[in-house]
């Protein structure tokens, strides 16, 4: 006020003195906006402009923010504005961030307040083996530079957002092993780049979408573990690259489609345990890298083509629990590689195939609960990894070899409600490992070998 006065009192003096009185007023004036100057610049002073926060940085401490304590505790190395040092983060070239790898640390809470936009360089998210849960935002698809996106093992709910077909350069995702509902998104065919697809373990419903189809980098695939109904899309076919295929325990109906003969790099096929019905198309024989094929408890029905016998590499194959036909696979051993092999509940008939015979990779086999036959003595071998063997409820005849102790693995032989005769053979004591003997309902004879006992 002091200051207004005095510079009101010299604007009102005379003219004479306006050459005495015009410099002071404007040192004044000066002077004044000297002291504005150093009053606003004194709040982005060296020492704050440090500590300004950079749009990435808020980002993080606005989602650690909304997390539970322990969460926060867990990422007290969130602090200031070196991102790049902070867990969990790496950054690129730019001290962009470029990887978020959070997994497996123990983090509750939401997806919410994580503004995904913000991290325009992100190429790696992954935040799995945590306690996150409710939706999988939307806004997730603006990350358009993402390669690798992993929110397995969380407690995620609700539905796959439509906005995920975004993610155009998107090479893996994992949202497996969460409670996630509803259909797979059609939009998930926009992923043109995409090699690995794991969405198994979750409460997804209805069909698998057509659009699948257009994954044609796709080389792992696994929808198992959920509620999807309807047919396997002939579709599927167009997944030239494709090595593993899993839809196993869902409600999926109808035939396995023929195009599923064009996937000749695939090495694991898995079908079980779904509704599918009519014969196993003769177009899987062109499946020749397959290693384990396993179609049991389904409503299959038929007989096995001869197309099957080009399958030689199996190490395992389940076809039991269906409603098949006729004989068992004639070269399913020829590789000298199978290690399982179970086809019991089904109404096959017949002999035990040779190359089964001969098949010393045997780790286990079932065969029960069908209408085989043939010689108990002459159609099996020795089998020195074999621990299971389930031959009951057939039409074996003969009597127990010898040979069978010479399976020093064997843990469990059950060969009941056959037609089995002549005595239990003392050399059957020299399977040290046997725990289970079941020979009951056939017409063996004589005493149980002392040798058992040892």
């Amino acid at each position: 006020m002091q200051l207004i006065k005095v510079m009101m009192s010299l604007i009102e003096r005379p003219i004479s003195h306006c050459l005495f009185t015009a410099p002071f007023i404007i040192i004044l004036a000066l002077a004044s906006s000297f002291h504005v100057a150093i009053s606003s610049s004194s709040a982005t002073s060296p020492s704050n402009i440090v500590t300004m926060m950079g749009p990435e940085a808020e980002a993080l401490l606005e989602w650690k923010a909304s997390l539970d304590n322990q969460s926060q505790f867990r990422l007290s190395s969130w602090v200031g504005n070196i991102t790049c040092q902070w867990v969990g983060i790496s950054c690129n070239n730019f001290s962009s961030i470029s990887h978020v790898n959070l997994t497996g640390v123990g983090l509750k809470g939401t997806l919410y307040s994580f503004s995904f936009s913000t991290l325009h360089s992100l190429i790696s998210l992954n935040l799995s083996y945590n306690l996150l849960y409710g939706t999988i935002p939307s806004h997730l698809g603006n990350l358009s530079k993402l390669i690798y996106l992993d929110l397995s093992a969380n407690n995620l709910s609700g539905s796959i957002p439509t906005s995920i077909g975004n993610l155009g350069n998107l090479g893996t995702l994992f949202l497996s092993d969460n409670t996630i509902s509803g259909p797979i998104p059609a939009s998930i065919g926009n992923l043109s780049n995409l090699s690995t697809l794991y969405l198994w373990e979750n409460n997804l419903c209805g069909s698998i979408p057509s659009s699948i189809g257009n994954l044609s980098n796709l080389a792992n695939l696994a929808l198992s573990d959920n509620k999807l109904s309807g047919p396997i899309p002939e579709e599927i076919g167009k997944l030239g690259f494709l090595s593993y295929l899993a839809l196993f325990r869902n409600d999926l109906t109808g035939s396995i489609p023929a195009s599923i003969g064009n996937l000749t790099k695939l090495t694991a096929l898995h079908l079980q345990i779904n509704k599918l019905s009519g014969y196993i198309p003769p177009e899987i024989g062109r499946l020749k890298l397959l290693t384990s094929l396993e179609l049991f408890t389904n409503e299959l029905n038929g007989s096995i083509s001869f197309e099957f016998n080009n399958l030689t590499n199996l190490q395992s194959l389940g076809l039991n629990e269906n409603m098949l036909t006729g004989y068992l696979p004639r070269n399913v051993c020829n590789g000298g590689s199978l290690q399982n092999f179970t086809a019991f509940d089904n109404n096959f008939i017949g002999s035990i195939p040779v190359s089964v015979r001969n098949c010393t990779s045997l780790v286990r086999v079932r065969l029960e609960r069908n209408q085989l036959r043939g010689n108990l003595s002459e159609d099996f071998g020795i089998y020195p990894n074999l621990t299971y063997i389930d031959l009951s409820y057939n039409h074996f005849y003969g009597e127990l070899s010898q040979k069978w102790g010479q399976c020093q693995s064997l843990q469990s032989l059950k060969t009941s409600n056959n037609r089995i005769s002549g005595v239990i053979p003392l050399e059957l004591g020299r399977s040290i490992q046997l725990r289970l003997l079941d020979l009951s309902f056939n017409h063996i004879v004589g005493q149980i070998p002392k040798e058992l006992g040892r």
